[in-house]
């Protein structure tokens, strides 16, 4: 239940980081979203046991989030959260792949081993960079951009619709749960045989309540003035810094830095 309820308080909490007025916040949604783009296909693109070649990608998003002012360890904690995803994918990995690959401190390592270490980086690079790029940009500008940038309709209708009626949806559970321990006096669990009648409440009264604010939305014009496409300026500045990142990412992908500085402080050591 914390989890179901916690959800859109999480999402309102990023749109609040949204709201900064620094470089990154003021940047083109557009040129974000071609940056995150290159970024996750860079980080996708390395074999499946590259392990040191990924570490280096960590710096892009800590900058970014130093840069606009965000709350590091608040987006770390929610990356985490995520991270049993990454372990049920790749969990099985070290059974089926045992390959010898060497050893680290003692211990055999193998391929299937050094995967599953690649697939939880990956998992949290993906991620870290997601819920960056929605902290400092906002899901609304982000509905904007897509559209601008020729995503279809119905794509960003659906994700609107989506993000706007799971909080109706919350917002209406949490009324019924307050209603249902008022009236029982206490804080205790929900019967079993209580959940099927408030299912099906939850539904109707979710309904009822979106269909009122599609109303007001077709009141307005049919479109909601949130989400509608206004037209947003690409300046110089900003193009250039979100081409400066773009070639630094794929100069990241192209070089393995973490082996680079390692072969560079050796030879300074012989």
């Amino acid at each position: 239940m914390p989890l179901f309820t916690d959800a859109p308080r999480q999402f309102r909490q990023m749109d609040r980081f949204s709201c900064g007025n620094t470089g990154i916040h003021r940047l083109d949604a557009r040129i974000k979203i071609g940056s995150f783009l290159v970024y996750q296909i860079c980080v996708l693109s390395w074999p499946p046991q590259e392990i040191t070649g990924l570490l280096p990608f960590f710096l892009f998003p800590v900058c970014i989030i130093r840069l606009a002012g965000l709350p590091l360890g608040y987006l770390l904690k929610r990356t985490l959260w995520l991270l049993p995803v990454a372990v049920m994918i790749g969990i099985f990995n070290p059974l089926v792949d045992r390959i010898p690959m060497g050893e680290w401190f003692g211990i055999p390592v193998t391929q299937g081993m050094i995967s599953f270490i690649s697939i939880i980086l990956r998992c949290m690079l993906t991620i870290l960079g997601a819920f960056t790029l929605l902290a400092s940009t906002g899901f609304a500008p982000l509905c904007r951009g897509l559209r601008q940038l020729g995503a279809p309709r119905i794509l960003i209708t659906l994700m609107t619709f989506l993000y706007r009626y799971a909080f109706i949806l919350v917002d209406e559970f949490q009324h019924m749960l307050m209603a249902f321990r008022s009236r029982r006096g206490g804080s205790g669990p929900i019967p079993l045989s209580t959940w099927g009648a408030m299912a099906g409440q939850l539904l109707l009264r979710t309904f009822g309540r979106a269909e009122r604010i599609y109303q007001a939305v077709l009141c307005r014009g049919g479109e909601d003035p949130e989400f509608a496409s206004s037209r947003s300026v690409i300046t110089g500045r900003g193009a250039a810094g979100g081409l400066l990142f773009c070639v630094l990412v794929i100069l990241f992908r192209c070089f393995n830095i973490t082996m680079l500085a390692g072969q560079y402080a050796r030879s300074l050591t012989s």
